[in-house]
């Protein structure tokens, strides 16, 4: 590898964290710092040398990734060898049984060290972290995956991870490199063996605990999916929309929507989300689109936070409003309008 600087190269030499009197927690502290950088993927990060119960070490870093997939990371600082891929199964085993409030346990205590609060703030809310972080769709641990990271890699580890990848269960390894130059600077390089894009992941068995929404929705959308401030505004529109006679709800069981019905069929979603809530009106005729759009503008008194969509799902319609805390909702011009809107009247 060479080193370019000033339009001069320089080669940089093969050197390891042993030699350079480096160890695992000064590698543990860059992937923590480098997932993008180091693994080839930005991941949540929500702790550092986890303890496991009945296991006498603990996972070297826990994250998440944008599909809400528990990622245990598993580090040597050499070779990987020996047992290392049973223990990470072992730890990915362990976490594949915990439930949201497992997790947000985890989280709100890595928190409490100097590297949680430096990566998240020490305010950070678990659910807004997962919003911002995750994709729309995510399932929070849904699935399990696993990184073996290390400088070397023995022949039989890497036999055991295609094995598994054969299984389905998502393994990747990570072979980094560390050099350094004449004046003793340090880089560290890395490349994936086994590659981890587009391929499907393994899926594990539902429990109740693992979708927290259908024990309590009424505590997941108004605690867990929106801020406080939020959350007020759900209850007002949900208290305006419960009103309304012939609009049964609202049923709370979904993870990131409350529903209202018409004959079963859901007429009317609130899109729960920390800092707003759409409401979504569906399969509704329209005489003039204008019209209606200002109607709606005029609730919330903002054009640009409403929208229809008349191509929604084979054809059927869709009104959408963005409601955010500022706004000064009328609960009486919601009933009218919804009334009109889905009832006709």
């Amino acid at each position: 590898m060479l080193r370019i600087e000033g339009g001069e190269a320089t080669e940089l030499t093969t050197t390891e964290l042993s030699a350079e009197q480096l160890d695992e927690n000064d590698l543990r502290e860059w992937v923590v710092d480098n997932t993008a950088e180091i693994l080839g993927e930005d991941l949540l990060v929500i702790g550092r040398e986890v303890g496991v119960a009945d296991l006498r070490d603990g996972v070297d870093i826990l994250t998440i990734d944008r599909a809400g997939s528990i990622v245990v990371i598993e580090l040597k600082r050499g070779s990987l060898r020996g047992s290392v891929d049973f223990q990470a199964l072992k730890y990915v085993s362990y976490v594949s049984r915990w439930s949201y409030d497992d997790i947000k346990q985890q989280f709100e205590m890595f928190l409490q060290s100097r590297w949680g609060s430096d990566l998240h703030g020490e305010d950070a809310s678990f659910a807004e972290t997962l919003e911002e972080f995750c994709d729309d769709d995510y399932e929070l641990n849904g699935t399990q995956r696993v990184f073996l990271v290390g400088n070397k890699v023995r022949e039989r580890i890497g036999s055991v991870v295609l094995w598994l990848r054969e299984q389905g269960i998502d393994t990747s390894i990570v072979q980094f490199s560390i050099f350094k130059d004449e004046t003793d600077n340090l880089y560290l390089d890395s490349k994936t063996l086994v590659p981890t894009s587009d391929l499907e992941k393994f899926e594990t068995g539902d429990t109740p605990s693992d979708k927290p929404w259908k024990i309590d929705g009424k505590r997941w959308h108004l605690e867990e999916r929106t801020n406080e401030d939020t959350a007020a505004l759900v209850q007002q529109l949900v208290n305006s929309l419960s009103e309304i006679n012939g609009l049964d709800g609202p049923s709370w069981t979904q993870k990131i929507y409350i529903a209202f019905r018409v004959e079963g069929t859901n007429r009317l979603l609130l899109r729960t989300r920390a800092h707003s809530v759409q409401v979504d009106i569906r399969d509704f005729s329209i005489n003039d689109e204008d019209d209606l759009l200002e109607s709606a503008a005029n609730l919330i008194d903002d054009c640009e936070r409403v929208g229809i969509d008349t191509a929604f799902q084979e054809n059927r319609t869709r009104l959408q409003i963005k409601c955010v805390p500022d706004d000064e909702l009328a609960d009486a011009d919601w009933i009218d309008f919804t009334k009109s809107l889905v009832f006709g009247e």
